[in-house]
């Protein structure tokens, strides 16, 4: 029996394909291959690696930059995908994330090959992320030029949209974000949460601090809110205005903070400081014991689930944009979660059926609600019961997501 051949393109491989990859690789009617800049951390997967050629031009048009980037990129694929090709390989199809630029020249190597690609988020001027919060500290409209980057950002993404034959997309609201062009290519199923794995943990443990070391479970208040870097799209000023207020209701709760102090999305400082610093310089002197913040950086896996699993109420706050993974996993572990009341979260978090929303720019809104969680967590158990169950039913990624993944990829390689 020939095998069906699936080669996998993503510039940090496996991305969002890190169960969709190892489990096509197990079906005994598919071949599964990849291309990365990256090693791979699959045994069983031939993995193939591209090298970029050349470096960003100096002095080249600020619109023509991140063009180039991928470009390079694109070439850099195009180059490794025809030595393959010219050894014998042929895939009968591609699944990427467009969004480094690596399939742009795809096509042309194998014109035939179908391609499925991940679609993460498409850029508006108005309507979504950028006009969002106006707040001049951290806003990017100073820049008379944002809305031509934009678009300049989106067109190479829309050209691999254009010629890719299915899309896969997380949530309804990033597809809606999508043109006309393509939006009924785009299938909405989720990565997937592995509920066997993140689940409550009776006995969570998480110990802070080097000399004064303390030790945390489910029996001390706990406050957390996670992010990979701490910024205003994920509503890292609003949470941390939230807090004098808090404290001073709880001198007793503790604040574990998680994230980097680098910027993921949008502008960065105009002078050159953190965010993470901005905003805490803000509040501190209004904080009586700044003991009680821990501020733990970037931690492992592991460590992560330790800190859900004793949380008393996550925060998680977002511009319309894409969804952190933290939300769902938080959701499946019984962990209360207070979220802003935004797309997509209003897609997963319902108010006072599976967890609480706030208005975003409601900095009192959310000190009073996570007042009133402390004041009596166990009010909101069946919530936290509601949580998990929301997500095993819509969101489990052995009984939901993988099997809608799979059925999409066997659909286009018939």
């Amino acid at each position: 029996m020939n095998k069906k051949q699936v080669l996998f393109i993503h510039q940090n491989f496996p991305g969002q394909f890190k169960s969709l990859a190892p489990a096509l690789s197990e079906m005994k009617n598919i071949e599964v291959q990849s291309l990365s800049l990256v090693d791979s951390p699959y045994d069983n997967i031939n993995h193939y690696k591209y090298n970029i050629e050349g470096e960003t031009s100096n002095n080249i048009h600020f619109l023509a930059q991140e063009f180039e980037t991928k470009m390079l990129r694109a070439h850099g694929a195009a180059l490794k995908c025809i030595e393959m090709k010219e050894k014998g390989y042929k895939p009968d199809l591609i699944v990427s994330h467009p969004g480094w630029g690596e399939i742009f020249l795809i096509k042309e190597i194998w014109p035939e090959v179908k391609l499925l690609s991940y679609f993460e988020f498409y850029y508006h001027s108005s309507g979504s992320d950028i006009d969002f919060d106006l707040d001049e500290k951290h806003h990017p409209s100073a820049d008379n030029n944002l809305f031509f980057k934009l678009v300049a950002r989106n067109a190479p993404t829309f050209m691999n949209y254009v010629q890719s034959d299915k899309l896969i997309c997380p949530t309804n609201f990033q597809k809606n974000t999508a043109p006309n062009d393509f939006i009924d290519k785009i299938n909405v199923i989720h990565d997937g949460i592995d509920t066997n794995l993140i689940k409550p943990q009776k006995n969570a443990k998480v110990s802070l601090g080097d000399k004064n070391k303390i030790d945390l479970t489910k029996d001390d208040k706990v406050i957390t809110f996670i992010n990979r870097n701490l910024e205003p799209y994920r509503g890292y000023h609003i949470f941390m205005r939230s807090l004098p207020a808090i404290l001073e209701q709880h001198p007793d709760a503790y604040v574990i903070i998680v994230g980097g102090d680098k910027v993921s999305y949008g502008a960065s400082p105009k002078d050159g400081n953190s965010y993470k610093n901005i905003y805490f310089n803000e509040v501190k002197d209004k904080i009586k014991d700044l003991s009680r913040v821990k501020f733990v950086g970037l931690v492992e896996y592991k460590t992560l689930l330790a800190i859900l699993g004793i949380t008393t109420v996550h925060i998680y706050f977002t511009y319309p944009f894409v969804l952190s993974w933290s939300t769902l996993e938080s959701m499946s572990m019984e962990t209360l979660i207070v979220g802003s009341s935004t797309e997509p979260v209003k897609e997963v978090i319902k108010h006072n059926k599976n967890g609480l929303l706030v208005d975003f720019f409601d900095v009192e809104g959310l000190s009073k609600t996570v007042i009133d969680v402390l004041n009596d967590p166990n009010k909101y158990k069946a919530l936290k019961k509601e949580a998990r169950k929301t997500i095993i039913k819509e969101y489990d990624l052995k009984k939901v997501c993988l099997p809608k993944q799979i059925k999409l990829v066997e659909s286009l390689l018939k």
